[in-house]
This record gives C-alpha cells, structure tokens and sequence, in this order.
C-alpha cells in the first residue's frame, strides 16, 4: 500500500512539474561524493539491512510454533504450550538481535533517509514516463519495452532513434529525493562538504 501511495504521489509529482516547466529536462547536476564518515555510516546502514534481509526467514519459522502449538493445545495441552512458550522466546530473542543490528547500524539515525531512498526507488518510473512524453515516444511499459527491444538490436527506425536520444537520462532519475537523503545523511554522519552542497 505505501508502495503504491508512494507511486501515485510520484506520478502527481512528474505530471506536475510537466505543468509547470513544460515538460523540459533537468539541467542542474547531483553531488554523488560522500565524505568519509557519510560513506561508513551509509555501510553500517546496508550491512545491518543485508543481515537483516538474511535472517527474515529464521525469524518466519517461529510460526511454525504456533500452527503446531496451537491445535497441540487441545490434543496434548503440556506439549501445546511448551511450543507457545517457545514461540514467545523466539519472538524476545527476534526482537533483541533486530534491536542489537538497528543500533549498529544506525537505523534510527536514517530513518528519514530512508524513506527519501525508498521513494527513490519509485519515482524513476513516472520521471521515466515524463521524459518519453517529452520526446515523443510512448508511456505505457509495452510499447517501451518495444521499442528498447527494437533499439538494442538496431532495428528502430531514424525518427525514433532520434527521440530514444534525445531522452535526458538524468532527468529520470529521482534526483529530488537523492539530494534530500544527502542533506539528511550529511546532517546524521557529522556534515562535510558533499552534504552542503546536495
């Protein structure tokens, strides 16, 4: 559902900015350095992310526990609640490693950044949208894939190879948000240049 909200927000967002500049590129650049002590806390961030991903399934076989524990519970009453009970120790033991992780981390500390990243995710798709409209090929996701189909095996024809090139790529990506999880990674790991001038 946040994925979707996030999605249509975006689209509002790209079919706004349409409006309002009529539909031209971005021409200003984003600052992609990050200073040292950014880049460390941006690697604990992803670390604790990736350990976390990887533990998701041994955190799920707990409800094994339940679904076994509970019909137990009425057949043999001792076994059905040694399994509840396990259940509830799986459940603190989960909760005190992903707490453990999260202060490692720092998940707290970029919680913001977070969703501007994860927003990020989404936005490319509608800015994608945009720029296609702009230069004249189509939006839907078929007829694009069509077509870069088409362009990857040199079989396009001259009018739209032209208007595949004049596609500015940067104005795709989701530099709004980047520059604002800058500003807010910078502001977390302490500042420095880099995040001055996102």
């Amino acid at each position: 559902m946040r994925r979707g909200q996030r999605f249509r927000s975006a689209s509002r967002a790209a079919e706004q900015r349409s409006a309002e500049a009529g539909a031209t590129a971005f021409d200003s650049d984003v600052d992609t350095r990050l200073t040292a002590r950014q880049t460390a806390l941006l690697i604990r961030y992803l670390v604790g992310k990736v350990v976390l991903g990887r533990l998701e399934f041994v955190f799920l076989v707990k409800y094994l526990l339940v679904v076994l524990g509970l019909p137990t519970l009425f057949l043999f009453p001792p076994l059905g609640i040694a399994l509840l009970v396990l259940f509830c120790l799986a459940a603190l033991v989960q909760w005190m490693i992903s707490r453990a992780i999260g202060r490692l981390a720092a998940f707290r500390r970029l919680d913001a950044a977070e969703g501007e990243l994860t927003d990020a995710a989404t936005v490319w798709w509608p800015n994608l949208k945009r720029e296609t409209a702009r230069v004249g090929l189509p939006t839907r996701p078929l007829p694009l894939l069509r077509l870069a189909a088409a362009r990857a095996t040199r079989r396009l024809d001259p009018e739209r190879e032209a208007a595949f090139a004049a596609i500015d790529w940067r104005a795709v990506l989701p530099r709004d948000q980047w520059r604002r999880a800058r500003v807010l990674l910078a502001e977390e790991a302490g500042g420095g240049p880099a995040g001055r001038t996102a």
